[in-house]
């Protein structure tokens, strides 16, 4: 018996090491055609970084891009704003009926006549 249990650890230390170093070797294999793949890009964006159309540097551009954005995202929020505080109701909101929809409250009641009490 002594003999069986040890055989089945060993077959066990085994397989475990076999399935991790198959884990390894695929995650190796993944980084290496990451690196293979990805290497004309990385050189692609380099150049695109120093000179971009009209000789503008394209970090400059980056940075307009994100000042654009901030502008839009404020505009947004100032619109929110104002519809709130001018009584403007959502679409959500002009349906609800004691704080349920008029879908909600359809099918709450037909999940309340389907039960049928026992006794």
């Amino acid at each position: 018996m002594n003999n069986t249990i040890q055989q089945g650890l060993l077959i066990s230390v085994i397989g475990m090491g076999l399935v991790f170093a198959v884990i390894i070797f695929i995650w190796w294999m993944m980084n290496a055609l990451v690196r293979v793949t990805t290497r004309d890009d990385e050189q692609e964006h380099r150049s695109e970084d120093t000179v971009g159309p009209g000789s503008v540097p394209m970090r400059a551009a980056a940075g307009l891009e994100t000042h654009r954005q901030a502008a839009a995202a404020a505009v947004a929020v100032a619109l929110a704003m104002k519809a709130e505080t001018s009584g403007h109701r959502s679409r959500m909101d002009q349906g609800k009926v004691g704080g349920m929809t008029p879908w909600q409250s359809v099918h709450r009641a037909k999940q309340l006549e389907s039960h049928k009490k026992r006794g």
